[in-house]
């Protein structure tokens, strides 16, 4: 069963594009799980106006945040292979088709993607000089290989792509939810779940298009925009990636665990965070 979990608050300008681009893949999804967010737009209505079975959508009572609702997107998913979906994203006709046949062909237990960047009326962005792909470096899209497996130790200081370009096994949803943390985004815990496990990889493709526009929840920052600090989170006393780490750490026992422990204790990831965030170059 194929699942694909999908949040969404006020998306009204392009959730119907990433619908039927879910909708219509080469290889059929089987459910969209859907969790508004309290949107006031005409969000609901649209999803609503499909009638398709496979969507099932909830609306929160109360405003629970992208993290939390994200969280309880992914846990009401059925499927033996999850998705992860934004509201305004497009997807390639066979990203499912593609990222299924990676799976099964190499055991991963998640997968994510390359991306082409697109405006908010869908028009090609030029990344080169323009955009910072993610806050923390990374040389991994240099890499020539279109299926690229990514360790625990590289990812734990810093996510590598967008949630968007997801795809993780049932095993990593459950163990996601025995941690049950939101101090740390969902994608970054559920990468490094898999990553813990052995079997996460990044395919060199691009199978989304990724929209840039205003009203983004995070992505990306144009290079030397000092405002993306406002965006930035600032750890407290005992940083939320060290929070997380503890709960996987009961589950499955960390290597060198210790000396992450230093290293998000001293902030370094912080600092980098924000200095390649805001770098002009």
């Amino acid at each position: 069963m194929i699942s694909v979990a999908m949040t969404t608050y006020n998306g009204a300008r392009y959730i119907k594009e990433q619908l039927d681009s879910i909708l219509n893949q080469s290889v059929p999804v089987d459910e969209i799980v859907i969790m508004d967010d309290c949107s006031t737009d005409e969000t609901v209505e649209i999803i609503k106006s499909y009638q398709d079975r496979r969507i099932n959508l909830t609306v929160n009572s109360t405003n629970q945040g992208y993290i939390r609702n994200f969280y309880q997107a992914i846990m009401a998913c059925k499927g033996d292979y999850i998705f992860l979906a934004d509201q305004d994203d497009r997807w390639h006709f066979n990203k499912v088709e593609k990222m299924l046949g990676y799976m099964q062909e190499n055991r991963a237990l998640a997968l994510c993607s390359d991306f082409k960047l697109i405006d908010a009326d869908g028009m090609p962005l030029s990344e080169e000089g323009n955009y910072v792909r993610n806050r923390f470096f990374t040389k991994i899209k240099g890499n020539k290989d279109v299926l690229i497996p990514v360790d625990f130790d590289y990812l734990v200081l810093g996510n590598i792509l967008q949630g968007a370009t997801y795809c993780i096994t049932k095993e990593v949803q459950q163990i996601y939810g025995q941690i049950k943390d939101f101090g740390v985004y969902h994608d970054h815990q559920l990468l490094l779940i898999a990553a813990k496990l052995g079997r996460l990889f990044f395919v060199n493709i691009p199978l989304i298009e990724y929209r840039i526009h205003g009203e983004n929840t995070i992505g990306f920052a144009k290079k030397g925009d000092w405002r993306v600090l406002r965006k930035l989170k600032f750890p407290q006393l005992k940083p939320a990636m060290v929070q997380f780490l503890d709960k996987l750490h009961k589950i499955s026992p960390l290597s060198h665990y210790l000396w992450i422990k230093v290293l998000m204790y001293l902030r370094l990831p912080s600092f980098m965070n924000i200095i390649r965030t805001i770098k002009p170059w």
